[in-house]
């Protein structure tokens, strides 16, 4: 249902997936030269270094379940199931954003300058969507002692 708390804490999941995917993650020195970290791409000098695709499609995939999860409203559990499975790839988004950085050789002198609006935006859209689970959740209990009332 639109009018539910929930719908806007998984529109606003959404949105702080999708602001993650489109702005920068990272900014960092690599062997003297400035270095962007997208989520598309690590950008040296203004001129793409190495494509992360992987990086971006996983952070699309999880600004869009929040929103098809919203129009499941008639099967909460679908619902909750669809949700985790949302935690558990942008935790995977993390986890793939860490390997990048890491993949870089180690002895060539990276410095971070600093750390990117989108590297934070993963974590408020954790919580945002553990709130919608809660919510949901509490939902299904209380459709459920309707059920029970009926009979």
């Amino acid at each position: 249902m639109l009018q539910r708390i929930q719908t806007l804490f998984l529109l606003l999941a959404s949105v702080c997936m999708l602001v993650a995917t489109v702005t920068p993650l990272a900014s960092f020195f690599y062997n003297g030269d400035p270095v962007v970290f997208q989520a598309m791409g690590m950008y040296r000098s203004g001129d793409l270094e190495s494509s992360t695709w992987a990086l971006f499609a996983i952070g699309a995939i999880s600004a869009l379940l929040p929103i098809v999860t919203v129009f499941l409203y008639k099967t909460r559990i679908l619902q909750i199931r669809i949700s985790i499975f949302n935690i558990f790839l942008m935790v995977g988004f993390y986890l793939y954003f860490g390997f990048l950085i890491f993949n870089i050789n180690p002895e060539a002198g990276l410095q971070f300058q600093k750390i990117g609006i989108g590297a934070i935006m993963p974590v408020i859209a954790i919580i945002l969507t553990y709130l919608a689970i809660r919510r949901i959740g509490a939902d299904e209990i209380l459709v459920r002692s309707f059920h029970r009332l009926r009979k």
